[in-house]
């Protein structure tokens, strides 16, 4: 009867652990736990226009979106992370590809958005991949393989939603 009762102790204080661990990720600067399930999805579908190789340095074949959702792309994806700086989409296309998320702003001194996507490519660092995009249509972008998120203004919930939701729904999964 010891023995049992010293397995029911472990099992409890590891599922306890399990939970504890579980909150903390889904409640990083919020109150409470994330509810995916609560957050509309404001998104829409983009249609794939191929997924093919080209050059680095060559013009990719026009896109669909803005910033574009798949398409021709450099061989080599960057490493996801966060860059001030523009990226070509060539590079980041092929992220996409890879199930990551590409998460862009269009006006330079943006200190609102640009913290905002610090703090969410914090919290998913495998799958989330930031850049200055003044290209952008809208204020705000998350892209993924096939879809689309624009915003005119910062809705974290809206981007993390975004990014739980279409993070490693592409045709290969590499993350980081």
């Amino acid at each position: 009867m010891p023995m049992a009762n010293k397995r029911n102790q472990v099992l409890l204080i590891a599922g306890l652990t399990a939970a504890i661990a579980l909150a903390l990720v889904f409640s990083q600067d919020r109150e409470g736990p994330f509810n995916l399930a609560a957050i509309q999805d404001q998104s829409r579908p983009v249609p794939i226009v191929g997924r093919d190789h080209i050059a680095p340095g060559a013009i990719p074949s026009r896109y669909n979106s803005n910033p574009p959702t798949s398409g021709d792309h450099y061989p080599a994806p960057v490493r996801a992370a966060f860059y001030e700086q523009r990226v070509p989409d060539a590079y980041l296309v092929h992220n996409l590809e890879h199930g990551q998320v590409w998460l862009s702003w269009r006006d330079q001194g943006d200190r609102e958005a640009i913290e905002m996507f610090r703090k969410l490519r914090e919290q998913f660092p495998d799958w989330v991949v930031v850049s200055f995009r003044p290209e952008n249509d809208q204020r705000l972008a998350a892209a993924a393989w096939g879809r689309l998120l624009k915003l005119d203004s910062p809705d974290r919930d809206a981007l993390t939603a975004f990014i739980m939701r279409y993070r490693d729904k592409a045709p290969e999964s590499v993350p980081g």
